[in-house]
This record gives C-alpha cells, sequence and structure tokens, in this order.
C-alpha cells in the first residue's frame, strides 16, 4: 500500500498517538510506503499508519486521514513548489501548501481525485543545480527553529538542508547525523558555497547540527530560527558574540 500526502504539512510521529513526539512532516506531494495500521479504541479517530517516506526512507507515524491511500505506484514529482507559498484545487477545495511541495505536473489524478496549481511558482524538479542553493536557502531567512519541522512555517536544522537541498534534486536523509555519511569529505580549507557543515557534541562526537556554507566565511544554519553567522574551521561564532563558539565543526561535505 501507498500513501500520497495531500494536505500542506503533516506531522510525523514516534508513535501511534496524537501528543507523541513530532520527529518530521511530509509536504504537498510526498510519497509513502505504509508499513503498518495501528487503530485504537475508536477506528475513525484512532486510525494510524507506520510509514516510510519514499525519498528519504525515514520511518513514523501519521493519521491516516492525511494521506490518499492506493495499490499502484503513485506518479514520481516533476515539479517543486518555488514560491513561499502556493494554492493547489483538489477537486472543489483550495489547498494551501509551503515552498518544496512536490507536483507530478500542474494539473494530476489520483484516486479519482483531480488537483491543479492555481497559484504559486515552481521549477523543474530533476535539475541538479548548486546555483539554487544559496538563493534558496536565503528566501528561509528568518524561518522559526521546530523540532522535526521542514516548512516555512518552522523547521530544525536538518529540514532546512533537506528543504533546500531538494531544489538541487539531492535527496537527503533527514537527520543531521544520517546526511553527515552522505557526500564527499572536504577539507575546511577547500570549502566552497554549497558545501554542508556538520558540527558535534565535543565530548560525545555525536553530530546534532548542519549548516549551508555560503562563502566568505559565512553560514546559514537553523539555531532558534534560520539564520546567517560567522565561520571557521573550528565552528560558529554568533554574530554579536564574535569571541565564543556556539557550534565545533567537525565534517565538510560537498555534493556537487
Amino acid at each position: 500500500m501507498n500513501g500520497f500526502c495531500y494536505l500542506g504539512v503533516v506531522p510525523v510521529r514516534s508513535n501511534h498517538q496524537s501528543r507523541s513526539e513530532q520527529i518530521t512532516q511530509l509536504l504537498f506531494g510526498d510519497r509513502v510506503k505504509v508499513l503498518e495500521q495501528f487503530s485504537g479504541d475508536n477506528v475513525v479517530a484512532d486510525s494510524w499508519l507506520k510509514i516510510q517516506n519514499i525519498n528519504d526512507n525515514y520511518i513514523g507515524w501519521v493519521d491516516k486521514r492525511n494521506l490518499l491511500l492506493s495499490d499502484t505506484l503513485l506518479p514520481e514529482p516533476n515539479y517543486i513548489i518555488s514560491s513561499t507559498i502556493a494554492k493547489i484545487q483538489m477537486d472543489n477545495d483550495i489547498i494551501t501548501i509551503p515552498m518544496a511541495s512536490m507536483l507530478a505536473d500542474k494539473m494530476f489524478s489520483i484516486e479519482g481525485h483531480k488537483f491543479s496549481l492555481v497559484e504559486g511558482s515552481v521549477i523543474a524538479y530533476n535539475k541538479r543545480s548548486p546555483l539554487l542553493i544559496k538563493a534558496i536557502s536565503l528566501l528561509l531567512l528568518n524561518t522559526p527553529y521546530q523540532w522535526g519541522g521542514k516548512s516555512i512555517f518552522g523547521m530544525d536544522c536538518s529540514g532546512f538542508v533537506q528543504n533546500v537541498f531538494s531544489f538541487a534534486a539531492v535527496d537527503l536523509l533527514r537527520d543531521a547525523s544520517m546526511q553527515a555519511r552522505q557526500g564527499k569529505d572536504v577539507a575546511f580549507n577547500d570549502i566552497a558555497a554549497g558545501d554542508l557543515v556538520f558540527f558535534d557534541n565535543p565530548q560525545t562526537k555525536n553530530i546534532n547540527h548542519v549548516g549551508i556554507y555560503l562563502g566568505n566565511n559565512k553560514v546559514i544554519h537553523c539555531s532558534g530560527k534560520v539564520r546567517i553567522d560567522n565561520i571557521d574551521e573550528k565552528g560558529i561564532k554568533p554574530i554579536g558574540f564574535e569571541d565564543i563558539y556556539s557550534h565545533h565543526l567537525c565534517a565538510v561535505k560537498r555534493f556537487f
């Protein structure tokens, strides 16, 4: 069984309960594999699906009502929403969707439901263009931090870079520690704009943060909000606090 996210932003939780932790999100157009179903006492209100995101293989639980289910293969995305928000007509309803949502086409159908883009802009999803990385990341400046978030309404550090890199058709994994296993290792003295920079806890060596290098010793990252700070070979020096390091640099990765 496959699922299609037909709403703008859908929480993916650690367990089959509305109060459980949000670990990531689905955006409109995300396709998932259904791994398991859980139904509580109220079958209508408490029906949850354990799903795996087809793009990044991340696993979690979603409310069944947030997906369209299909036994057939769902269409692959050909376009990505490049405006801050867009509007999709689904049958007779209008749905607001965020930047980085995916479309099979500007008009398409799934399981008898008709979708059409009525407002907003798109670009081709399959263009592997590193030139988009800086431009898209700057559009997200001041987006608030939200644990497990990956939309313009709130995102965490790895959700931010995953969102941005999707515009270059690079399928990053979900968490910073997973993303650090991707790409090509680069020394800091060879760093270039568009490289990912990873940070760890100096005591445990566990990777706990990621950002995008902009060039000229600047990094854009989501810490409290999406922001630009100074960076050197040791780590991030927040602007206004140049005498301290907020994050300890441990790796640089290149994807282009």
